[in-house]
């Protein structure tokens, strides 16, 4: 995590833990636009990998590189995420991916589109082509404005109105906090999530211990697998926590 994210979210001890672990290793809408019904379509999360990515996030974000940037065109191809900021009362709109098959680093870049209306649905593989902006209202002080969309493959998976399975793991920390302390505000909304089985009612980062934890309730009849189980919740939010959640392993 990074920017305002880092600094509002995560304590620097847990940062310094994620960066060795590194170092080793609007709403969109739920059904397809005009633009892009065409493209193929996949049920499956896509993984994108891309390590120059990563290196660049990194400097942009922790070695004080982000003046440089600024003004600059930019072109990133990734995963489509849609993030619901409660703390600052808009939709953020993010292209992402991981350094490498681990998957326990991940990079990602708020953009702001030029037209919503023909954004593809989350989890669908894009290209965003824009310019770096820094500016308060971005999460990060970083974002890229004007930003023109070309979509690969649509997502044609489970869709809700917070789709955290489509995240990035940083995203999705992200979600779960607010979540966590903005509960009026997704008070009742549909959601998918992963993470890893903490314990029957606690659901935690899918890949690093200590990050985040969210109290979970299954539906009646469901099995919880064993602590440290990756899974798939879908469910509703009630109070703050995810309840009356389906859960599905996931082979990660």
């Amino acid at each position: 995590m990074n920017g305002q994210m880092k600094k509002r979210f995560l304590l620097p001890a847990l940062l310094a833990v994620l960066a060795l672990l590194c170092s080793a290793c609007g709403n969109a809408s739920s059904s397809p636009s005009a633009a892009n019904s065409g493209v193929p379509a996949t049920k499956e999360v896509p993984v994108i990998l891309n390590q120059a990515e990563y290196l660049l996030y990194q400097n942009i974000f922790y070695n004080n590189y982000m003046a440089n940037y600024n003004g600059t065109e930019t072109e990133k191809q990734g995963v489509f995420a849609v993030l619901q900021d409660a703390f600052n009362g808009m939709t953020r709109y993010y292209v992402w991916g991981y350094l490498d098959n681990t998957r326990c680093c991940d990079w990602q870049w708020e953009f702001v589109p030029k037209d919503t209306a023909a954004l593809p649905t989350p989890g669908s593989v894009i290209t965003v082509k824009g310019t770096y902006e820094t500016a308060d209202e971005a999460l990060d002080d970083l974002w890229i404005v004007n930003a023109e969309v070309t979509v690969h493959s649509r997502y044609d998976g489970d869709i809700r109105e917070l789709n955290m399975r489509t995240m990035s793991d940083t995203l999705e920390r992200v979600q779960i906090m607010n979540i966590i302390y903005k509960a009026d505000y997704f008070e009742g909304k549909a959601f998918n999530a992963y993470g890893r089985i903490a314990s029957m009612e606690l659901l935690q980062d899918p890949y690093y211990d200590g990050s985040w934890q969210v109290n979970f309730s299954a539906k009646s009849g469901q099995t919880i697998p064993a602590i440290g189980t990756t899974v798939l919740l879908q469910g509703k939010v009630q109070s703050g926590a995810l309840s009356d959640c389906s859960v599905t392993t996931l082979d990660e």
